[in-house]
């Protein structure tokens, strides 16, 4: 029995080893070959965590909580966590999951951010930027380093290489033309040249971002930004804002950027138009000014000032059309000199961007050439669209009767003031009168072998009298006389009742 009893006990010990080796808490000692990492500023634009919006030593440290990623040769990539900010100490993240030296030389590839989509090679640039933990998390950094295992130790220091660029947009003053209370900006965005980064190039087109911002909007506030760095485009949008007069102004170009670097822009703020003040360059780690920096101080937009049309009123019938032109752009330098045809109210009057206008619906309209430079500028032309016109033809044939002093035909009367109407030769003789019930008359034209038409509105040339004016009811005094030609013609222009 006592026998029996002691082998129970052993039993049970056994049993108790082997559950504590199943639990997820076990902890296994820190194996000796196992790596250790810290990462330093390096020599090459390399740094730490963004601290971006620093300027001071902060810019060149990791913040507690921060983690980067590390693999070697064939091993899985282990997180190691930033556990002091003060000390820049570093720890495996997962408990149990280690880098080994499994030989006395390795190649080791790290990076931060560690967030989705990100690698060695490949990062998509985050377009909101407005604050602390969100800028940091578009300093994209790697490294990749052949390290041998050091005498008498494991731990190793790796110096991050940073891939992006850092812009701050500084507002140093502003024009003259400005209240005080209008001396202010908001809404302000800047441009990356490329969205992201792919297989360890720029990929993907100009991306607006929504900078951090420090300040209320006015002179000294500064807004931050990191950017893919490229080689520029000067057609590309850059930084824009709005004013204290809710304009939206802008600085077109992006200038050539390098990574590693830090481009401060100095702007002046002015009804219409940035002014690129200056522009320093300077080593994001070290804070160094360097010479010669990429970004130059002509880098900002001219604005377009003024467009000018070929008119400025004009009056089209409803189905008409009538192309419209730019005939000047202030000033000669604007950086970007093209327009949009556009109009106010489609429901009456549409454009094309040839600038041809087509009259839809009676009423006026404003037809513009807007800048696309996003100064603002219009040139504008005002559009009465007046209704379509009625247009009634008389010609010999149809001119018929046996006597009396009036004919209709087509909603247009023609009556004699003294005499009867001679049907036969077509002879209007003593002064008539010209009614409708369609409308007002805009234009009548009497062409015959004799025309003897006087009066207000009424205009003669050879053997054709004209006239022009908005009635309903138009006389002269005078004679109408075809004799017999069969020249006689009358062509009546009727803008029709509303």
């Amino acid at each position: 029995m006592k026998a029996t009893k002691y082998l129970s006990m052993a039993a049970l010990a056994l049993m108790g080893a082997l559950a504590s080796c199943q639990s997820d808490d076990f902890t296994v000692a820190r194996p000796d070959n196992a790596v250790g990492v810290n990462f330093s500023v390096g020599s090459l634009k390399a740094t730490t965590r963004s601290n971006a919006i620093a300027t001071d030593d902060t810019q060149r440290r990791f913040n507690q909580g921060d983690q980067i990623s590390v693999s070697t040769n064939d091993q899985e990539a282990v997180l190691f966590q930033c556990t002091s900010t003060e000390d820049q100490t570093w720890t495996e993240a997962v408990p149990n999951k280690f880098l080994l030296w499994t030989q006395p030389m390795l190649t080791f590839s790290a990076y931060y951010p560690v967030t989705t989509g990100t690698s060695m090679t490949d990062f998509t640039l985050p377009t909101d930027q407005s604050s602390v933990e969100k800028i940091a998390l578009a300093d994209y950094m790697t490294r990749q380093q052949v390290i041998s295992r050091p005498e008498g130790g494991s731990d190793i220091q790796m110096q991050l290489e940073r891939k992006m660029a850092r812009v701050i947009v500084r507002i140093s003053g502003f024009g003259s033309q400005y209240d005080d209370d209008e001396k202010t900006v908001s809404n302000v965005s800047i441009y990356s040249e490329a969205s992201g980064i792919e297989d360890g190039n720029p990929t993907g087109s100009s991306t607006e971002i929504q900078p951090y911002a420090q300040g209320d909007g006015g002179q000294g506030s500064t807004f931050t930004a990191l950017v893919v760095p490229g080689s520029g485009d000067s057609g590309a949008r850059f930084i824009q804002l709005t004013d204290g007069e809710a304009s939206t102004l802008l600085v077109k170009g992006i200038p050539e950027m390098e990574a590693g670097n830090s481009y401060t822009f100095n702007l002046v703020v002015g009804k219409n138009r940035i002014e690129v003040a200056s522009v320093t360059v300077q080593d994001w780690t070290t804070g160094e000014e360097l010479e010669g920096g990429q970004a130059q101080e002509g880098s900002a937009a001219t604005l377009v000032t003024a467009i000018t049309l070929n008119k400025t009123a004009t009056t089209i019938s409803v189905g008409s059309t009538e192309t419209l032109s730019v005939t000047a752009v202030a000033p000669d330098n604007a950086t970007d000199k093209t327009y949009t045809w556009k109009t106010s109210d489609a429901s009456k009057a549409t454009v094309d961007q040839d600038g041809k206008v087509t009259a839809v619906a009676a009423g006026t309209v404003t037809i513009y050439a807007e800048a696309n430079d996003g100064s603002g500028v219009k040139g504008n032309c005002t559009v009465t669209v007046t209704p379509a016109t009625i247009t009634v033809t008389w010609n010999n044939n149809d001119i018929t009767g046996s006597g009396g002093k009036s004919f209709t035909k087509d909603g247009v009367t023609i009556t004699m003031t003294n005499r009867e109407i001679d049907f036969n030769h077509k002879n209007f003789r003593g002064g008539l009168t010209f009614t409708t019930t369609l409308g007002n008359f805009t234009k009548i034209e009497v062409t015959a072998r004799s025309v003897r038409t006087t009066g207000t509105g009424w205009s003669r040339s050879g053997n054709k009298g004209t006239w022009t004016g908005n009635a309903s009811s138009v006389s002269f005094d005078g004679d109408i006389n075809d004799m017999g030609s069969g020249t006689i013609q009358f062509v009546f222009t009727i803008e029709p009742k509303n």
